[in-house]
């Protein structure tokens, strides 16, 4: 067994020109002892949390941030711009050519390398009055350095997105009535696809010319729900509401996993394709919650 340890500093610096604009400086050491692993090598959702052991240390990353915070309209509306830097180390990823079994302890199959995320994230919230809802955008990149996978070239991270669009609006009908839609859109998740095929032996083989070479086709939906409190001025210890909702409301074909598909015979020809496996249509549903006061 091994014990782990260490020192969080953190900073956070707010200046202020007046009551409705700020600059905001923030700079933050952290740890983390539990690992997301990905396998780069598959898109079925395969990913598991390992804990640190004695071989596997736990992430460091430090973080540096800075953003312009602006209010308007009496502080009905909240605007932000703020950009980030992360470096982050003692990250895990299977090694190549990993395959799953029971008889290996997995700390042998992990490899260990860093990490960089940066990015700018954009902000318009509206909080108060009937209507309310924001809009937010964030503009990333997170890249992965491992010097036993890519060569050891730096190489993106299969959960890097680049773009990543929120919008969310709540509309107050009455006392008894509210209204609510969602809209999301991120761009594709990276994966690992070959860019050559050769046959040995009467087998195809695959060859990959680096990892995460292509992206996912972008994920988008949007959501509608309505939410009826039968009785909102009761003054009674219990209280109850109904939320009818609409989940993929234009039912957007979202990629679960993607796969090679390969057909034909090695003799006279071999047709390939790749394909994806959705889930989760347009799905209505009805929700009874309840509060006790």
């Amino acid at each position: 067994a091994k014990s782990y340890g260490g020192f969080e500093p953190r900073l956070n610096v707010r200046f202020t020109s007046d009551d409705y604009a700020a600059i905001k400086v923030g700079v933050a050491k952290t740890y983390q002892y539990l690992h997301l692993v990905t396998n780069n090598g598959s898109t079925l959702p395969t990913d598991i949390w390992s804990p640190s052991t004695y071989f596997v240390r736990p992430q460091e990353a430090w973080q540096y941030s800075i953003g312009y915070f602006k209010n308007f309209l009496n502080n009905k509306v909240e605007s932000s711009v703020e950009l980030y830097y992360k470096d982050m180390k003692n990250l895990l990823e299977y090694r190549e050519g990993y395959v799953p079994s029971s008889l290996r302890d997995i700390d042998y199959d992990f490899v260990f390398g860093r990490g960089y995320a940066y990015g700018a994230e954009f902000m318009l919230n509206k909080t108060k009055g009937k209507w309310t809802g924001w809009i937010a955008y964030t503009l990333a990149w997170t890249y992965r350095d491992f010097q036993k996978l890519n060569a050891g070239e730096r190489y993106l991270a299969k959960y890097d997105q680049r773009h990543n669009v929120s919008i969310t609006s709540t509309y107050e009908i009455n006392k008894k009535w509210t209204a609510s839609a969602v809209f999301v859109f991120g761009s594709g998740n990276r994966i690992s696809l070959p860019t050559e095929l050769y046959v040995i032996d009467n087998t195809i083989l695959q060859n990959y010319d680096r990892l995460n070479n292509y992206s996912l086709p972008p994920y988008h939906r949007f959501d509608l729900a309505a939410i009826y409190t039968p009785k909102p001025d009761s003054k009674k210890k219990f209280k109850g509401s109904w939320t009818f909702s609409i989940y993929n409301v234009y039912s957007r074909q979202n990629p679960y996993l993607v796969y090679l598909d390969v057909k034909g015979d090695l003799g006279k020809g071999v047709d390939l394709a790749v394909k994806q496996v959705s889930i989760f249509p347009i799905l209505p549903s009805v929700t009874y919650n309840f509060k006790f006061n």
